[in-house]
Parts: structure tokens; sequence; C-alpha cells
């Protein structure tokens, strides 16, 4: 067995003919969260499962958007699901809170990870601004929308 190195360290460890380089990044460098809270937060929003499933949409690089009838629950879902990826990092289009001015965004061809709220939605829905390749997590309601292709993908 070979021990794990602290914090800021590297080990390399063998595995067969290939040697396998494990890295613990400094504690400073981990994710941010508040104490646990925006987990918290997340996990009262969504179950295990649906949570899971989500990121592994994030990993696909799939567009998702939160909706929540109050922008702090999606600021937070938002910033849970970004750490939740570590010790990768979401290089794509990122709006916690998404505003009216900016609806054209759901029509890119990129992947992104944008927070709704309820009033915006409406108009978005109104106006036929969201595409059938956008996965929808109500967090109100617990529930995760998406096109049967996109399931399929994951």
């Amino acid at each position: 067995t070979t021990p794990l190195p602290d914090y800021g360290g590297r080990v390399d460890v063998p595995l067969g003919n290939v040697s396998i380089h494990v890295v613990i990044p400094p504690a400073n460098e981990l994710p941010h969260t508040m104490a646990g809270r925006d987990f918290l937060l997340l996990f009262e929003c969504l179950d295990v499962s649906s949570v899971i499933v989500l990121w592994a949409l994030l990993l696909a690089e799939q567009k998702v958007l939160l909706q929540a009838r109050q922008t702090h629950v999606l600021t937070m879902a938002a910033e849970s699901l970004c750490a939740l990826l570590f010790p990768f990092s979401w290089q794509h289009v990122y709006i916690p809170i998404l505003p009216a001015s900016l609806l054209d965004i759901l029509q890119a061809p990129v992947p992104f990870l944008i927070g709704i709220d309820e009033e915006v939605l409406g108009m978005a829905e109104q106006g036929g601004l969201v595409p059938d390749d956008v996965v929808q997590v109500d967090l109100d309601a617990s529930s995760i929308v998406c096109d049967p292709d996109v399931a399929r993908a994951i």
C-alpha cells in the first residue's frame, strides 16, 4: 500500500507497468463551501440520485438550467454543483442567476450551467427560448426534465 500525500503533496502509485500520479492540492485550493451549508441546501432540494445525475450531466458537458422561486437557492445549488466537480472545474458558461436581458444565451450551442428564477423562466418559455436539449432542473419540485437522447447519453 502507498500512503496518500499531505495537502500540497504528490506521490506516484505503481499500477502494473504504469505509474499513476496522485496529487493532493493545498487546503486553500479545495472548493469553497460554507461549512457544508451549500451542500445541505442542494440535498434539501434534490435527492442523492438526482444530484448524481446532475453531476454526470455536468461532467458530460450538457446544458443545465436550474430553476427556483428564490434566487439564493439558485446560487447555492450552482455553487455546490461546481464544487462537486472537484478536482475538475466548470469551464463553460456559468450564470447563477440569469437576468431577463440575457435570455438569448439559452440558445447558445455551448454547455452551460444557468440558474433562472420563476419570472424570467416564464418569459423564456413564453418566447420559446428554451431548446429541447436543455436539461431543466426544478429545485422547488425536485425534478429533472431532459430530452430522452440526453438521458440515454449518460
